[in-house]
């Protein structure tokens, strides 16, 4: 009980720096915070919102960490296997994480122009999302894993997730959310002219939200019929409904905050969702497999 506790509130606290980094980064708070680890020298530093939207990002990754650093030590304490080496991956980039998010603060990336401060605000989130993934995988293996013939589909689903993701950060810190700025069309043509960086980046993350959603409604339509598993495809396609909209608001309403806030926060909790269903198929090797005492029910 104490280790499954542990890792569900290291799980919840990633997930919620996740969403605070979001917040951050949309309303051009990275650097509110002109110093590192304190904020203007200081555990108390002015009541400012960009400020606070920073050092409570800050704070929040504090928890996540101590969360993630006491999880790791319970699990090599009480259990084996690949739960461990999950666990101590998550911590090990948690401290490259952490150093990294000083790097940002100390050499004022978000000023930095181009093609390195895409890369230094993109590596910073692709590390967390791979943060709780991990959590996530080491919280279904202390539940119990069991062979899933589903798990196949839901690994290659994470990964295409997991891609869009990826293409997502370029496309917002490349610049192109708005480089489309219609839908369904792209400048006012569905195969537009991919003349520019930021057009073709927009039009092939599109592709793939098509493709993804796509997946999706045919997975839930064998789910349906099949009788099999519809839990979890009527779970699938509604995240990715709801992160489908909140994409298509954001270009509809020119960049609404609380949309970008809400796109970031179902996307995260779909690719949470989809490491979940996962882990069978990335966890466990050959049919013979054991079902763990007390492991996961099938999903009806």
């Amino acid at each position: 009980m104490l280790v499954k506790s542990l890792i569900g509130g290291s799980i919840v606290a990633t997930y919620l720096l996740m969403v605070m980094g979001n917040l951050v980064t949309t309303t051009g708070s990275g650097l509110a915070c002109p110093d590192w680890p304190l904020c203007y020298g200081t555990f108390v530093p002015p009541f400012e919102t960009q400020i606070w939207f920073e050092w409570g990002h800050r704070l929040l990754g504090a928890l996540a960490g101590f969360a993630i650093l006491g999880a790791t030590i319970a699990v090599w304490m009480y259990r084996s296997g690949a739960q461990r080496y999950l666990v101590a991956g998550a911590l090990g980039l948690l401290g490259v994480g952490v150093l990294f998010g000083g790097v940002i603060v100390r050499m004022e990336a978000p000023l930095l122009e181009g093609a390195l401060h895409l890369f230094i605000v993109s590596f910073h989130i692709v590390l967390s999302t791979i943060i709780f993934s991990l959590m996530i995988m080491a919280w279904r293996k202390d539940n119990g894993l069991s062979p899933d013939p589903r798990a196949k589909f839901y690994v290659g689903l994470f990964l295409l997730t997991f891609g869009q993701v990826i293409l997502g950060i370029i496309v917002r810190y490349g610049h192109a959310s708005m480089a489309c700025p219609d839908f369904p069309t792209c400048q006012g043509s569905f195969f537009p002219s991919l003349t520019t960086f930021e057009v073709t980046v927009h039009f092939v993350h599109r592709m793939v939200a098509y493709t993804i959603f796509l997946v999706a409604s045919g997975y839930l339509f064998v789910t349906f019929k099949s009788g099999i598993d519809r839990i979890g495809g009527f779970v699938t396609f509604t995240l990715i409904l709801f992160q489908a909209s909140w994409g298509i608001g954001i270009v509809q309403s020119g960049m609404f905050l609380p949309l970008i806030v809400l796109h970031g926060a179902t996307g995260f909790a779909l690719l949470g969702w989809l490491a979940y269903r996962s882990a069978p198929g990335l966890l466990l090797s050959g049919p013979a497999a054991p079902a763990a005492v007390g492991g996961s029910k099938a999903y009806a």
